[in-house]
């Protein structure tokens, strides 16, 4: 599978602005709190939590405000930068912080964990399916290493649609397919029904939007005379836009029988 759409590798400016939320020089993400709240609602305390696509951990400072139980995280990322960084901040952050929790960050391929089945308690993969050239198999191994509950954001419409933003500068194959980009895939609720569906032991679903956000803090991460990351987004009409298109965020929350 050719990985041209893999740019984290190459953008170490967005990592950085993930480095500065983690360690608490930029304020935390909305939909990291949205998914701390949830993630609050579900936990058992000495749960364990799998972030898949973790960045640089920031989600982990909205749980870590968020979730009273005690309870342990690992952070898993495919840009090795990343993953550094977040080692680094949460050695500070633990220095810091009187509730040491038990953290661990790896690098790891979503569409193959090197994890066991049902590695934790609950899984999270927030803002990272919609970057990817498919998600049929990462959403089995999401499911394979869940324990209890999956809990993933990402872009649901009625309709399912495949988007390229082409980063610059523009360059094209000759067949005129994009050389340099990154996918912005928004996926119907049909077609993730139909994925969920394919999944054993599928106890609950629960599928709804995203609004829960406060939209003066969505887009002004202060980037100053830097140039802001591909996806920074702006509300408009109440609506998350990102250049010219919407974005309609969804929460989906898959529980699992027990064994």
């Amino acid at each position: 599978m050719a990985k041209n759409w893999m740019i984290w590798d190459k953008n170490l400016e967005y990592g950085n602005t993930f480095y500065m939320r983690a360690i608490g020089k930029l304020p935390e993400m909305e939909s990291s709190k949205s998914i701390a709240r949830y993630a609050g609602k579900i936990i058992k305390n000495n749960d364990s939590i799998l972030d898949v696509g973790c960045g640089v951990g920031h989600y982990l400072v909205s749980l870590d405000k968020t979730i009273g139980t005690n309870f342990s995280y690992y952070g898993l990322d495919a840009t090795k930068y990343y993953i550094q960084k977040a080692k680094k901040a949460f050695s500070l952050r633990n220095k810091l912080n009187p509730r040491r929790i038990k953290t661990d960050f790896f690098v790891g391929d979503i569409f193959n964990l090197k994890l066991e089945n049902n590695f934790a308690d609950i899984v999270m993969c927030n803002n990272l399916l919609l970057h990817l050239p498919s998600i049929n198999r990462p959403l089995r191994e999401l499911w394979r290493v869940t324990k209890r509950f999956l809990l993933i954001r990402t872009l649901v419409g009625d309709s399912s649609f495949r988007i390229m933003h082409i980063n610059e500068p523009e360059r094209y194959a000759e067949d005129g397919e994009p050389v340099n980009f990154n996918y912005l895939n928004i996926y119907s609720k049909q077609y993730l029904r139909k994925l969920i569906r394919k999944l054993s032991n599928v106890k609950k679903v629960s599928m709804f939007a995203d609004n829960d956000f406060n939209p003066r803090k969505i887009g002004n991460p202060n980037y100053s005379n830097r140039k802001a990351p591909f996806n920074l987004t702006k509300v408009v009409n109440g609506m998350q836009v990102n250049h010219y298109i919407i974005y309609p965020w969804y929460l989906i929350i898959i529980e699992k029988n027990l064994p």
